[in-house]
């Protein structure tokens, strides 16, 4: 019998925790191929939490290709670790046809030398990537700030929770050219990170569509906060305070407890949700809410860089990219 420990208040959602845990499993060996993972309703049933759950982590490994799920059957890990060997016969194959496809353009051999040596010329110097970390205490605000820098060219983006790095500081990669975080983070930052040049510090600010929704609201709304993470929906209710009057405004509901939405819904006039609702909400959820919306106000709600912080950070990554290129 699998026996997984899950931790609700983790600000990871709970069928990311089930996932992470069957996945490392999996890549260590400790569930083979072929092994049978536990029926949707064994596992609610072992861990306490929602078949709805289950069934969505199930779905992710799936889509990972790490298990199959058969009609009728059940769940099974279907993983399959690509040794050396394997990998070099499969790039010789792919070489191969790739050869076939130029000479059949009328390519010579010099030619096809020296497109190939351009091209991989042109890879390397895309290699020359700047490396950003994002440091951040929710998903939500997480995602939004690294989405803000996702077109920006060669800039390669990864992002670190604050519970978890302080937890696991070996975590943060010691590669890294810039680590984004706010004030509030920057002192633990500062205890792990040798060269404290590589911390930049941002001002966060809701962003101006969040604020254009919530400033609509009226004395006689009944306004309910859905979340990933308590501490977003902490910030949102904050903000409440901020930016309305005389609206009542109940404590932050989390959006993976599935089982009591119709009862928090209940009442409300409206609700605030992260922006990207789409990948924190089980589809069910999703459901329920649209069915709020056909007389509620849904009001999707994000953190971003505010402007001045936005122009800093550019004006960093630009300086590095041009050092690492030069």
């Amino acid at each position: 019998m699998i026996r997984y420990r899950i931790d609700p208040g983790l600000d990871i959602p709970i069928y990311q925790q089930l996932v992470h845990a069957i996945r490392t499993d999996i890549k260590k060996g400790d569930l083979p191929d072929g092994t049978q993972l536990p029926t949707v309703q064994n596992l609610s049933e072992e861990l306490g939490i929602a078949r709805g759950t289950i069934k969505r982590a199930y779905d992710q490994l799936a889509q990972l290709g790490l298990v199959s799920l058969i009609q009728g059957r059940g769940t099974f890990v279907s993983y399959h670790p690509t040794n050396a060997a394997s990998r070099k016969e499969k790039a010789m194959i792919a070489i191969d046809g790739l050869l076939n496809r130029l000479e059949e353009l009328g390519l010579s051999a010099s030619e096809i030398s020296i497109l190939m040596h351009a091209k991989l010329q042109e890879r390397a110097e895309q290699l020359c990537n700047v490396k950003v970390a994002i440091v951040e205490c929710n998903h939500e605000t997480l995602s939004q700030v690294a989405d803000q820098l996702r077109d920006m060219e060669r800039v390669e983006i990864y992002t670190y929770l604050f519970d978890n790095l302080r937890a696991h500081p070996d975590q943060l990669d010691g590669d890294l050219d810039l680590i984004i975080t706010t004030p509030e983070h920057a002192p633990f930052l500062e205890t792990i990170v040798p060269d404290q040049k590589k911390i930049a510090r941002i001002a966060l600010r809701l962003s101006p569509r969040s604020v254009a929704g919530i400033v609509k609201l009226q004395a006689e709304d009944e306004l309910g906060i859905l979340c990933s993470s308590l501490r977003f929906g902490a910030l949102l209710h904050e903000t409440c305070r901020v930016y309305t009057e005389q609206v009542n405004v109940s404590s932050p509901h989390l959006l993976n407890e599935e089982l009591y939405i119709d009862k928090f819904l209940r009442g409300k006039t409206a609700v605030l949700v992260p922006e990207e609702l789409e990948k924190y909400a089980s589809p069910e959820t999703l459901r329920k809410l649209t069915r709020f919306a056909r007389k509620g106000r849904v009001i999707r709600c994000s953190y971003e860089m505010d402007d001045g912080s936005f122009l800093y950070i550019q004006e960093k990554i630009s300086r590095l990219r041009e050092k690492k290129n030069s």
